[in-house]
């Protein structure tokens, strides 16, 4: 690559990021020699000033770790984005200010290969973790989140426990797995039987951290103390011997007899150093294995496969993955033969697994399949994964793809919006406000999905420049919004106002519509002209009722509109295919239940979208009411009790009176010894106004 291919490289990353682009970057620093680094490595300077601020994707992270690794002769401006890629990359525990200050970001003197070095330790700490540190061994506690000092105790139980300054912990502790060959390096008397050789490859073995000769020689010393002098000690540890006591083969990745013994050894080569490329017999017993592999195994332990996969890939030629791969396309449940079709169950692991396997999988499935059948999974996958699936693709085959879309689900309408720079304006008409709430109004989802559903009504709800998109993409079509915003059930009524009020800041179509009385238009929206028969009250304040009656009204919508009217739109399929409509029971009968059910979803619509759950506990009792038993006495001195309760609520049988019936109106907010003028002419004394009753209060809540 010459320094123009290379310039031209970096400029595309302004515009459209990629994972290949950052990995080709990457592979020619990685290759280079220092003097070609150092010449090349300034022209990178055009990314920092964006990626210094902007939030990170874990790809673009991930290549700053690795820039930081690879590339000594890196700018000082480079520290700001490091810092931004490593608050990405770490997890939430580890991400505050404490931990971020022990990396050494924001000492100059400190390289960057030492800050990553010491971000690799920092993953690595967990309780239980063997640390040596300045001659002595301790077991690690936990870190504090406030002052970033970690909790170890002495190995061994002995001594209490202390605390010691995250910063010295990363820059000077050797952190080894605990296990039993650990406590083997630890036991002098086993060192003692050892050769040199065999406890360096020993402490190798265990290290999660990278520990260096002198470290392992301070080790060493530390366990056997005066049983070796040191002229005695200096042969010992010369000694490169490393014997056998097993008389076992050891056995390698490819010959792995389970996914999890797989796993286990691609964790041991790796941390050895010994992840090479695999031969052709590696390539064969691997591809046997995939075979015998049952499918029931497969789709238990499909995690556990999805991340197999992503790493043989780095460790296989291209040409070798067809053919490795090929007996799983009718196993692994990743992998569904009409991923058009297939259950989103089947996708989950795409959601499960780690980013940095998620791009490798990615390719795998490139590779195995069709550009097509790559395509096809762009709409069913979660936004986690959107990222590594698009990279495979032309950015042409995705907006083709967008343009012919309908609608799309949460994750995808995200996508689209965090990639709209390098979007044409045509395919972002689909952030709609129907678009929006359709993907924000669908339930029972896999928790995969979950995220992205999360992070788009945070936006439907609180971003600005996405209330833009909103309007601009409506075009003037305010009573659209409007009535969209009607049917978004998944948003509580004080939700819907205070959208309705900020996108309205944004349209003066949207406010005149709110403020010149299209109250009507909004709640009769839908209807058919002979159905609107429900006024809009003119007081819009809202109705009060039980949580209870919230509740059962909830679930009678809700089982209307997924079960219900599903079950009818089949009634009258199947009644259509009886043929003639004009003596067809049956088809008659499946349409006035749709006209039915339609009316009954609107009124229970309207009627929520207005409503608000209560509690009766601790209503004042100085006045009649909501949630206050009333005793009352008529004019021949008999004494009848009525329960003032919410809208939803009234049960004349138990004498539960709904304050909005008339004869609740007549009665709301008189005192006791109020003499009251009831709706059918009688008239009566409030005597008493007490709370209400235990087993009144427990069927209300």
């Amino acid at each position: 690559m010459n320094q123009s291919e290379f310039e031209e490289l970096v400029l595309s990353m302004t515009d459209s990021p990629s994972a290949g682009n950052l990995k080709s970057i990457l592979e020619f620093l990685r290759s280079a020699e220092p003097s070609v680094q150092s010449e090349f490595a300034p022209k990178l300077d055009i990314l920092w000033e964006p990626w210094a601020d902007a939030e990170m994707t874990r790809e673009q992270a991930d290549f700053c770790v690795e820039l930081a690794s690879a590339v000594p002769s890196l700018p000082a401006g480079f520290r700001a984005v490091l810092e931004n890629a490593l608050r990405t990359l770490l997890p939430r525990y580890l991400g505050g200010s404490p931990f971020v200050r022990a990396l050494g970001l924001r000492d100059q003197n400190i390289r960057f290969y030492e800050i990553i070095w010491r971000y690799r330790k920092l993953l690595a700490l967990r309780n239980g973790i063997i640390l040596f540190r300045n001659g002595s061994w301790s077991v690690a506690g936990s870190p504090d989140d406030v002052t970033g000092a970690l909790s170890v105790s002495a190995y061994g139980g002995r001594g209490y426990a202390t605390s010691i300054p995250m910063e010295q912990v990363l820059k000077e502790a050797a952190l080894l797995a605990p296990g039993l060959e650990t406590n083997r390096i630890i036991d002098p008397m086993r060192v003692m039987a050892m050769t040199g050789g065999e406890f360096r490859a020993m402490v190798r073995k265990k290290a999660m951290s990278s520990i260096s000769e002198n470290q392992m020689r301070a080790m060493a010393q530390s366990v056997l103390g005066e049983r070796r002098k040191d002229a005695d000690f200096d042969a010992w540890w010369s000694n490169e011997e490393v014997r056998s006591t097993t008389g076992v083969a050891i056995r390698t990745s490819s010959h792995g007899r389970s996914l999890q013994e797989i796993t286990i050894l691609l964790d041991k080569e790796a941390g050895e150093g010994k992840a090479a490329q695999y031969t052709a017999d590696d390539v064969a017993a691997l591809t046997a294995f995939f075979t015998r592999l049952q499918k029931d195994a497969a789709e238990r332990q499909a995690s556990d496969l999805g991340k197999v996969i992503a790493r043989l890939v780095e460790r296989t030629r291209k040409e070798d993955l067809q053919a490795m791969f090929l007996p799983l396309r009718s196993k692994a449940p990743f992998w569904p033969e009409d991923p058009a079709h297939a259950p989103l169950e089947q996708f989950t692991v795409w959601g499960k697994l780690p980013s940095k396997n998620l791009a490798e999988l990615a390719k795998a499935t490139g590779m195995i399949f069709s550009m097509e059948y790559l395509a096809e999974c762009v709409f069913r996958l979660p936004l986690k994964a959107l990222n590594a699936v698009c990279a495979e693709l032309p950015l042409e085959t995705v907006v083709e793809l967008l343009r012919s879309a309908d609608n799309c689900n949460s994750d995808l309408l995200l996508w689209v919006w965090k990639n709209r720079k390098r979007l044409p304006e045509d395919v972002l008409n689909l952030i709609s406000i129907y678009n929006v709430v359709h993907a924000l109004s669908l339930e029972k989802l896999p928790r995969e999905w979950g995220p992205g559903q999360r992070e788009l009504k945070v936006h439907f709800l609180e971003k600005r420049d996405f209330h833009e998109q909103l309007i601009h993409t409506a075009a003037g079509d305010a009573e659209s919004i409007a009535v969209t915003l009607q049917g978004a059930l998944f948003l509580s009524p004080g939700e819907r106002q205070s959208l309705l009020v900020k996108l309205s800041s944004l349209s003066k179509k949207l406010t005149d519509l709110i403020e010149h009385g299209a109250g009507e238009k909004i709640m009769n929206a839908g209807l058919n002209a002979h159905e609107r028969r429900i006024d809009v009250p003119d007081n819009l304040e809202p109705n009060y009722t039980s949580a209870k009656s919230y509740a059962r009204l909830m679930a009678e919508l809700d089982d209307l509109i997924n079960v219900q009217q599903p079950e009818n739109r089949e009634a009258l399929k199947t009644a259509r295919a009886h043929g003639d409509f004009r003596e067809n029971a049956e088809f008659d009968a499946a349409k006035e239940r749709r006209n039915f059910l339609t009316r009954r979803r609107n009124e229970l619509e309207r009627e929520l979208a207005n409503l608000q759950a209560v509690s009766f506990v601790k209503v004042s009792t100085d006045s009649a009411e909501i949630g206050t038993m009333l005793e009352l006495e008529d004019a021949d001195g008999k004494p009848v009790t009525y329960y003032l309760l919410g809208a939803w609520d009234g049960n004349p049988d138990k004498n539960y009176l709904a304050y909005r019936t008339p004869l609740g109106k007549a009665l709301l907010h008189h005192t006791a010894g109020d003499s009251i003028q009831l709706p059918d002419g009688r008239t009566v004394v409030l005597k008493a106004i007490r709370p209400l009753p235990a087993d009144v209060l427990a069927e209300m809540e």
